[in-house]
This record gives C-alpha cells, structure tokens and sequence, in this order.
C-alpha cells in the first residue's frame, strides 16, 4: 500500500480509480460532450472576461472559487476584471475575504498567479482554465475539489469530510507546493483514464474525466436531494444558486453579449 493511502482518512474513506470509471459509466451523452469541452469553455470565459489575457482571467478565476459556486465565481470575478480592483471583505457583497481582495489587486497589477495561489487545486484549476486542458501532457494536472473527490471515494463526501481530507497541500521554502496526498487522487484519475481511453478507442485526458465524472455527481448529488427532500441547507444553496444564475444573465448580457459559451455545472437551473 502506498504511503499516501495509508493516511487515516484514506483508511476511513477508501478510494479507488474503480469508482472513477463508475461514475463515468453513469454519464449522459450531453455530460461527456460537456465534460470533454468542459476546460476549453472555460479559457473560452477566461479570455473574454479578460479582454484577451486567458492568464489574467484563469487566475481570477482560480483566487474567487473556494467556497463558491461556478456561476458565482465566473461572476465576482468577471466584476473585478472590469471594475479593475479587487473585491472582498465585510461589506463587500459578495462571499469573498479581504486576503482576496488583495490578491486580485496584485493579479490586477501584473503579478502571475503561480506566486498567489497556494493550494494544489486552485493551481491546477487555473492551469487548466488559461490552457483549456493540459500545456504539458507529461505533466497533466487534475482539479480535486470535493465533487472530484467524492467520486474517487464512491459517494458524496460531507463538508466536514472533505476538509478533514488531506488536500491542501503545503508550502516549501523554495515556493514549491508539497501535493503528495493531493497527487495520490490525481493518480486514480490517470488510472481511469487509461481504462476508459481503451474502452473508447480514443485518447481521454485525466482531466477530461474529472470534468466528466463531476457533472455526473453533481447531478446524483441534487436526485438525492430531490428523492429524500430538501434540508434548510439545501433552499439555502439553491436560492443562492438562484440569485447568482440571475445576476450573471444580467451582467453577461450587459457587459458581455459576445460571450458564446459558458460551461455548466450539472445541477438543473435553480430558477
């Protein structure tokens, strides 16, 4: 057994590459299209919120989503890009600290987002986003969030579940990211991918698969709600799914009407 796996929270909630291929066998025919394309529709989004700098844009992106939904965090990140400074604190009026704040200002002012982004997954999310998949395919990169994780596990982990995991990562001396737990679900992903990539007859990326599987949860994720009724908690995260679906149509169709795609997150509309 690896070192990695033999973590106590690996011990309490296994994963395997198995479940990985599971979820993607559950796929509709829309979630693949949408999944393969998923990364490119996303440097489709990080250019134009960006006027052109797909690095800016990934970036943005990347700073805003920790505890943030994907429509919420296209949006807040598309109003810092054009009001040019950066959002966040008390008072703010949006979900975003006053550590974002400053960030997106040192984004703004030219500075790469490979010096401010510290976490393993909010790196790689942003790799991803600005090449629309993998600049180097010996060195491919996997966004594991709690979805991704959930799927590697075999079912949806709690919130609590997911931060006692350990995927943060941490810090070197010399700027480098210690990713070794993180690196071991990014594994499994790799091992999917061969399996399904020689099942297709075709050539299926990591993070092609990540992106496939986690609209495949998401959608199991709302039939179990819907099946077991909505909790307090959940009226709660689709009024605010609500309210960002709607405050991004109205500034998309202010601001950006060029915009041609935007990449979906598996959950029916919350309107």
């Amino acid at each position: 057994m690896p070192a990695t796996a033999a973590h106590p929270w690996f011990q309490a909630h296994p994963v395997s590459h198995e479940n990985v291929v599971w979820h993607w066998n559950q796929a509709t025919d829309d979630e693949i299209a949408q999944g393969m394309r998923w990364y490119l529709d996303a440097h489709h989004v990080a250019i134009v919120i960006a006027q052109g700098n797909a690095h800016l844009g990934a970036g943005m992106l990347a700073l805003y989503s920790p505890q943030q939904g994907w429509i919420g965090n296209v949006l807040n990140a598309a109003r810092v890009l054009r009001g040019g400074k950066g959002i966040g604190g008390p008072g703010c009026g949006m979900f975003a600290t006053a550590a974002q704040k400053r960030a997106a200002d040192r984004l703004l002012s030219g500075e790469q987002y490979e010096n401010l982004l510290s976490g393993p997954k909010i790196r790689d999310f942003a790799h991803l986003i600005e090449f629309g998949g993998d600049r180097d395919p010996e060195n491919p990169c996997v966004v594991i969030d709690r979805h991704a994780l959930s799927v590697a596990h075999g079912r949806a982990l709690t919130s609590e579940e997911y931060e006692a995991a350990p995927m943060n990562g941490s810090r070197r001396k010399d700027g480098s990211i210690s990713r070794r737990h993180y690196d071991h679900v990014v594994s499994l992903y790799h091992r999917a991918a061969d399996r399904i990539s020689a099942q297709a007859g075709e050539q299926v990326s990591a993070h092609q698969v990540q992106a496939v599987t986690w609209l495949v949860r998401q959608r199991l994720n709302q039939e179990t709600e819907q099946r077991r009724g909505l909790t307090r908690l959940d009226k709660g995260r689709n009024h605010a799914r609500a309210n960002a679906e709607r405050a991004w149509h109205e500034f998309r169709t202010t601001y950006l009407p060029n915009l041609a795609t935007c990449p979906g997150t598996g959950y029916q509309t919350a309107a």
